[in-house]
């Protein structure tokens, strides 16, 4: 069995959902972690200056992402949003890397496991192997984020689109979950919240899927399992796999 990782297991501060706090994770390592590694001219730029730069950058990565099902990281970001407030030389993505760490580090500790996850993936765990297959722009997020809610000793696998360089629901995004298991699609329950990603993306590749959607008036094609709250999946999951 596959989950989603954000908005199905967990909620954590992203420019998508949760922008305003996800701003509030980047002020936090503006001057400690970001200043120290540009250039002596551009260490004078200002927070509010780059945060607009930076909001830019990510609607501009975000949609280049959408389009393409090609994964940026937080230090693509980080470049592309010194290239827009005016720095003649960004620093390298390798100088960028402790800084994408340390945003990642405070997205971590603002990240909280939703209701009744931790319970149904222990309860699953008992007669599933239990993978994550994740978007997401750096992976030790998620699973820094899954051990501190205690969820990760349960999986096998986790795969994040930043490490793959694809995003769900691009096939290369699923596969290496599927090997690492081993899993044979027709014996694999995709679980998530995004009827795009999590399930016609898993449906195309022969998964069976179970679809996070508490006020969907009308359920896809391509849904198994219409659940409204993740507590109603280990009974589901009877049922499918009897």
């Amino acid at each position: 069995m596959l989950f989603d990782w954000g908005e199905t297991l967990m909620w954590v501060p992203g420019m998508i959902h949760d922008p305003e706090r996800h701003l509030a994770c980047v002020e936090r390592i503006f001057a400690t972690d970001l200043l120290p590694v540009l250039a002596e001219a551009d260490r004078s730029l200002g927070f509010e200056h780059f945060i607009g730069c930076y909001r830019e950058a990510c609607r501009r990565q975000i949609a280049f992402s959408r389009e393409t099902q090609r994964e940026h990281s937080f230090a693509e970001r980080f470049v592309l949003a010194m290239r827009l407030a005016g720095s003649s030389a960004p620093p390298t993505l390798e100088a960028l890397a402790p800084v994408a760490d340390a945003l990642g580090h405070q997205v971590t500790l603002d990240a909280r496991v939703l209701d009744d996850a931790l319970e149904v993936v222990e309860t699953l765990a008992r007669t599933c192997r239990l993978g994550v297959v994740s978007n997401y722009p750096h992976g030790p997020v998620v699973s820094a984020s899954l051990e501190r809610a205690g969820l990760l000793r349960s999986f096998e696998t986790v795969v994040v689109s930043s490490d793959t360089g694809w995003l769900k629901p691009h096939a290369e995004c699923y596969a290496p979950a599927l090997r690492a298991l081993p899993a044979a699609p027709g014996r694999t329950l995709m679980v998530g919240d995004d009827l795009t990603n999590d399930v016609r993306g898993a449906k195309a590749l022969g998964l069976h899927t179970a679809w996070i959607a508490p006020h969907a008036t009308e359920i896809d094609a391509a849904v198994d399992i219409h659940l409204t709250r993740l507590s109603q999946l280990p009974a589901h999951c009877e049922r499918l796999f009897a």
